[in-house]
């Protein structure tokens, strides 16, 4: 039997269909990516991914683990390059926040170890129970099944918040408008909002700047870091912002 099969037969867990999910990646890509690539960074970020968009256990488990595995060898080299000056921009900036961090849509922890280095204490926010459970199991404990626009925190609670490749959404289900009012209002004045976004015509510059302008932020400084090649001659613009909530 195999798994599309087995999986339209059985009831399976989230983490063991991330467990399942992991080992097919690593079947169908370990050959292909570059001999110094971070194989285990990248099967964990495309397990992920395909675990939450996949909609039925059966043959779209199947097609989905493939197209992700395409995505994941096709963009190897540029997802690593863009990974690490996404951890360099953190990391530099990072050095100024002290005491409690929040981080907003952490996904399955991928900043746990970077936090750590830094010495924040770090609380993590995910609206998937995947995720959740995922950071559980890996040891951050501080973690909450929440959605960001609905922080389970008190007023004032962090000094620093990050969120990535969130607020692009900006959809009925995931308004940015209301992610960056409950981020405003946990963290303390004084405290520093990092946000990571791709770019397009539909969240440019202007729309992010707006955005985290209305919620009260000063904006300190926007750029682009990264130049993402896509299908078909397009690109997608990766961008970092650093924004300051105003002491009253």
């Amino acid at each position: 039997m195999d798994n599309s099969t087995w999986l339209e037969e059985t009831e399976v867990d989230d983490l063991a269909l991330y467990d399942l999910t992991r080992n097919e990646l690593r079947r169908l890509t370990g050959d292909h990516f570059p001999a110094d690539f971070d194989l285990e960074e990248a099967i964990t970020a495309y397990a992920y991914f395909a675990c939450i968009v996949v909609k039925n256990r059966g043959k779209d488990w199947e097609t989905t683990v493939q197209d992700y595995a395409e995505l994941a060898v096709r963009n190897a080299r540029s997802d690593s390059e863009a990974e690490k000056i996404e951890l360099d921009l953190l990391r530099t900036d990072l050095a100024r926040t002290t005491g409690r961090l929040l981080d907003v849509g952490a996904g399955w922890g991928r900043f746990g170890d970077l936090y750590a280095a830094c010495g924040l204490q770090a609380f993590f926010v995910e609206p998937f129970d995947l995720g959740c459970r995922l950071m559980r199991r890996n040891g951050l404990t501080r973690s909450a099944c929440c959605p960001g626009q609905q922080l389970c925190f008190p007023a004032d609670s962090f000094q620093g918040v990050v969120i990535g490749w969130v607020l692009h959404h900006d959809a009925p289900d995931v308004p940015a408008t209301g992610l960056l009012g409950e981020i405003g209002r946990v963290i303390a004045p004084g405290g520093w909002l990092y946000s990571v976004e791709p770019l397009s015509d539909d969240f440019d510059e202007e729309k992010w700047r707006e955005l985290v302008t209305a919620a009260g932020f000063v904006v300190e400084k926007m750029e682009i870091f990264f130049d993402m090649p896509l299908p078909e001659n397009r690109h997608e613009r990766y961008g970092y912002l650093t924004a300051a909530k105003p002491v009253e």
